[in-house]
């Protein structure tokens, strides 16, 4: 497969963040495992309000870019158990993934451009299909920060906002899932089944890349 220079460029600033993001996600594993009896004697005084912090903090680090509430995941895994840090990642998520929408849908690009780049959205809107797209919003969701997807669908498609809520939840629950499971190994653990992600990852966000789109 070959790539031009402007899409070997997107695929290095990729790969850069998000192994950004991987290496703060293991190093905040290894700093809740090593302080695991102080923070789990913290959150029995805090218990409600370190769930309600958490999911606040993934509403709008989905709203705005470039923030991000996976790094912590590993941490709520500890405090919470993996079953229930996936289930506040969902909730967080999917509203965070709504508000998104709705100020895409509802203001148009003026706004969108304060809490996203246009040119990411417009990039991600090429992989958006005219119909028939709800199992490749499931997959793009897997593949592609919720934000930045969120505005494109919000601005460029036609989808219903209860089709694109099925579509987000469906999507973002395996890997709510499986990202907490994965907050709960250890480091060592961590890092190999990262490694693996990150390659799967790639190679899904370039199968579906269009043809000709840079």
């Amino acid at each position: 497969m070959k790539f031009s220079s402007d899409q070997k460029k997107e695929l290095v600033n990729y790969i850069v963040g998000i192994t950004a993001i991987i290496a703060l996600f293991i190093v905040v594993s290894g700093i809740a495992a090593l302080n695991e009896k102080a923070l789990k004697a913290f959150i029995y005084r805090h218990e409600t309000g370190g769930a309600l912090a958490y999911i606040a903090l993934g509403i709008v680090a989905t709203v705005v870019a470039p923030l991000s509430s996976l790094p912590f995941l590993p941490l709520v895994s500890l405090l919470y158990g993996w079953f229930l840090a996936a289930l506040f990642s969902i909730i967080s998520w999917s509203i965070g993934s709504y508000i998104a929408f709705w100020i895409a849908r509802r203001y148009g690009r003026g706004i969108v451009q304060r809490f996203v780049s246009l040119e990411r959205v417009e990039k991600i809107e090429a992989r958006i299909p005219k119909e028939r797209f709800f199992w490749t919003i499931v997959l793009l969701r897997i593949i592609i920060p919720v934000d930045a997807l969120s505005y494109a669908l919000g601005l460029f498609s036609t989808i219903t906002t209860r089709e694109y809520m099925l579509a987000t939840v469906v999507g973002i629950t395996p890997f709510a899932f499986v990202w907490a499971y994965f907050g709960s190994m250890s480091p060592k653990q961590l890092a190999i089944v990262v490694v693996v992600m990150l390659i799967v990852y790639v190679v899904l966000k370039e199968r579906l890349r269009p043809r000709g789109v840079a």
